[in-house]
């Protein structure tokens, strides 16, 4: 598609604009994708617009199958709807090629999804459908004149009883042709009848189904089973031939047996808990081919756990109703509309979303149950986000009584659980004293980052299970439904017994998962309907119009005991230094040793490995580095990418060493990086690679790196405005995401008190102030003693 150039721009141009022109969108990313590169290979190329510039994706294409032919036998062909252009599926011809451009989004163009065609083929072969051999045609496959085939009554009358109705569910558009027309028309199906009514005692309903055909007449149950056990989607029944969906009539029976809890009282019918009347009801209501008859009662009792009405909102009372956004009150107000309902619940949200403010607020709220009344809530985390939630708290909700249990001294406090609202605690720290918590009546247990029961044989999902509560609700940041493995013992918390047994559960969703295919994706949409009612996850994208373009945040966590012992060291003995170089040379000359002193205390707060000071080791553990891979795991399984800002090379190095050993892709740039734009183009160009760790010094400006969503500063900077110009290395013209920023803060150290300090002189701590020299410069010997505690 090269054009002339005279064909295009008029005559004066032609002394600038040399050879040909590419006119069009899609034919310059056609040739950037795809001749280009075969270009460079003997041509030198200078442009100024990329490849990398433009996303292409394979677009999702709608499938139509035209069905001609007889009774005796179909021929099917195939094609793939790519908005206005329709081509054969799986052909293979240049004329087949196309990019579309994307009305919403200049840089992006959708490709040929060559894969979902491929998959599409083989489904329809799975069904029976095959080519024709080469040769001769007999008289009975005359009407196949498409490339695949079925030939024999019985083949035909089993595609069109299972396999028809299942194409179409999965949104084919079928059009029938010839003679095969009006006898599809002709055909009867059976349906099945399901009646669902509500059984003795309390929640608890009763299931039956049977057959009808299309007049209304029952069809014996014997007889569609027997047929089915054949293989047969059909049976004939008063000289007609019958249809079965056996899809759907499989789908059903998968659904019961998912479920069923007993025998019923009533002959051929069986009950099922309260718990599944929600699942019950989306998995029916999606199978096309079944009736549904039910009470009005039970439909709304089912459709109130599915979400399907509006939830009451709660009142919140101030600060919250003015601190919460709308999406943040929707979520409170769901946890309590499960609470009412007597249901545990899973809270998803995105990373940034604030599932901690949600849930503090819903725990503010007075309790429901009489049990629950007056009995204290149980959040279980990680070691390196107790105190976050800690101060969240003190934040969020001061009124309610606080109390954290971690360390060697916090059997002490046991005593204490009875008179306050909410006990923090952490795993390792549960695993260790969980008879005591096992005797304790709460009246929530809420467990932070879930996948730290996602192995239900590991001593975290034991001890979670031994706890007492009138209500749980676990929080996590990754999409779970996309972890099957994961999600089993995290429902069994929640709501024991309701996802069957582990292998039962294996069986009938891991294993299909796990292997592909149409079935995977099957099992995939019967475990999202089973656990939907209880999930409630948004991310960034569906909120967007309640977020501001940056969230900014402070996490926090507590020296580790070996920091400690070192940073209180160290403080003790700079003290007694700088006290006495004070009175010896006055605060002017005492400046570089300030600096110095303060820098050491910072490394600390880091990572011990940092210091070169004898018998300290780099691989004892930080609670800083913790607090990191905590949020590195959470990022990854949500698909974020992060950019890690730190202003110590040395600390760049240990996390770099940490990526190595957990084989996580990252780019590295710091002063001694040659190629700097070579890197940030690989960052910006490869999404694989999820991490960027970048000196703040080398790093903090001058840099586009919109790929990322997500940053990290892992140490505090004197000036504010230099971390906030690193962030904007993501929240830059070209970012359609939410910028997500936090800061790594060591509580009770020198790092809590420069921020405190940054917000005391934020009026003199300006652009102008871009060195810890020039910092320290600006304080006083008033501010000096606060940050050491002098």
């Amino acid at each position: 598609n090269l054009w002339p150039l005279e064909n295009v721009l008029p005559a004066p141009y032609h002394q600038i604009y040399q050879d040909v022109v590419i006119v069009a969108r899609k034919d310059v990313v056609r040739f950037l994708s795809k001749e280009l590169p075969a270009l460079e290979k003997f041509a030198r190329i200078e442009s100024d617009i990329t490849a990398d510039l433009f996303t292409i994706e394979p677009e999702t294409p709608k499938f139509n199958l035209l069905l001609r032919g007889s009774p005796a036998s179909l021929s099917a062909t195939l094609s793939a709807g790519y908005g206005p252009i329709e081509v054969l599926a799986g052909s293979n011809t240049p004329d087949d090629e196309f990019a579309i451009p994307d009305p919403t989004d200049l840089m992006r163009y959708g490709v040929r999804n060559s894969a979902a065609e491929a998959r599409a083929l083989e489904m329809l072969r799975d069904t029976g459908f095959s080519a024709m051999p080469a040769g001769g045609i007999r008289d009975a496959t005359k009407d196949c004149d498409g490339a695949l085939c079925i030939v024999g009554e019985r083949p035909v009358l089993n595609f069109l009883g299972s396999h028809l109705p299942a194409l179409r569910r999965r949104g084919w558009r079928v059009k029938v042709e010839g003679r095969a027309a009006p006898y599809m028309e002709s055909m009867v199906v059976a349906a099945p009848v399901v009646k669902i009514q509500e059984a003795s005692g309390v929640g608890w309903f009763d299931v039956g189904f049977d057959f009808e055909d299309g007049q209304g007449l029952s069809l014996s149950q014997a007889e569609i089973q027997r047929a089915l056990r054949k293989g047969d989607s059909f049976i004939e029944s008063g000289g007609r031939k019958i249809l079965i969906d056996s899809d759907a009539v499989r789908s059903m029976m998968d659904i019961f047996s998912d479920c069923a809890s007993g025998e019923s009282d009533r002959p051929g019918h069986f009950r099922m808990a309260g718990i599944h009347a929600a699942f019950v009801k989306s998995s029916l209501d999606a199978l096309d081919g079944v009736d549904v008859e039910v009470s009005e009662e039970w439909r709304s009792s089912a459709g109130q756990t599915n979400r399907t009405v509006r939830v009451e909102p709660v009142p919140l009372g101030e600060p919250l109703d003015g601190i919460l956004r709308s999406y943040q009150k929707d979520g409170v107000n769901w946890l309590r509309f499960l609470e009412k309902s007597g249901f545990c619940g899973l809270l998803a949200d995105e990373m940034g979303l604030g599932k901690t403010v949600q849930t503090l607020a819903w725990l503010q709220l007075e309790r429901l149950a009489d049990k629950a009344r007056r009995k204290p809530a149980l959040i279980v985390c990680p070691t390196s986000i107790v105190e976050n939630w800690v101060e969240e708290a003190r934040r969020f909700v001061p009124g309610m009584k606080v109390i954290s249990l971690t360390g060697p001294d916090r059997h002490s406090r046991f005593d204490q659980i009875p008179g306050v609202d909410l006990v923090v605690t952490s795993y390792a720290v549960l695993r260790r004293d969980v008879e005591m918590y096992a005797k304790q009546e709460f009246s929530a247990a809420i467990l932070d980052e879930a996948q730290h029961i996602k192995n239900p044989s590991t001593q975290n999902a034991v001890a979670t299970g031994k706890i007492s509560a009138s209500h749980r609700l676990v929080l996590t940041g990754t999409p779970v439904e996309n972890t099957v493995s994961d999600l089993w013992s995290i429902m069994d918390f929640l709501m024991p017994g309701y996802l069957g047994s582990h292998a039962a559960f294996k069986e009938r969703y891991e294993a299909p998962i796990s292997r592909g295919g149409p079935d995977a994706a099957v099992a995939q949409v019967k475990l999202r309907r089973k656990v939907h009612p209880f999930l409630l996850r948004r991310l960034k994208v569906d909120v967007a119009k309640d977020l501001p373009p940056k969230i900014e945040r402070v996490a926090t966590c507590e020296l580790t005991p070996d920091q400690k012992a070192v940073y209180s060291e160290l403080l003790r003995t700079s003290r007694q230094r700088i006290e006495g170089m004070m009175s010896k040379q006055g605060f002017g000359k005492s400046r570089m040793e300030i600096l110095t002193v303060l820098m050491r205390l910072r490394q600390v707060c880091c990572h011990l490995g940092l210091l070169e000071l004898p018998g300290l080791k780099p691989e004892y553990p930080s609670a800083k580095m913790e607090l990191f891979l905590e949020l590195l795991d959470e990022a990854l399984d949500g698909g974020h990418r992060m950019l890690v800002f730190s202003q110590f090379v040395k600390m760049l190095h240990i996390l770099r060493d940490e990526l190595d050993r957990r084989k996580v892709a990252y780019c590295y740039l710091d002063g001694s990086t040659k190629d700097r734009m070579k890197v940030v183009h690989t960052f910006n160009t490869e999404r694989s690679i999820p991490v960027f760790l970048i000196s703040l010094k080398a790093g903090g400006t001058g840099l586009n790196l919109t790929g990322a969503d997500m940053v990290i500063h892992f140490d505090p900077w004197w000036n504010p405005a230099v971390e906030d110009q690193a962030t904007d290395r993501a929240y830059r013209i070209g970012q359609k995401r939410t910028v997500y920023g936090i800061k790594l803060i060591t509580k009770g150290t020198v790092e809590e008190k420069v921020l405190e300090l940054q917000r005391k002189k934020k009026a003199i701590i300006g652009a102008t102030i871009e060195s810890d020299e020039r910092m320290v410069e600006s304080l006083t010997w008033t501010d000096i003693q606060g940050l050491l505690s002098l």
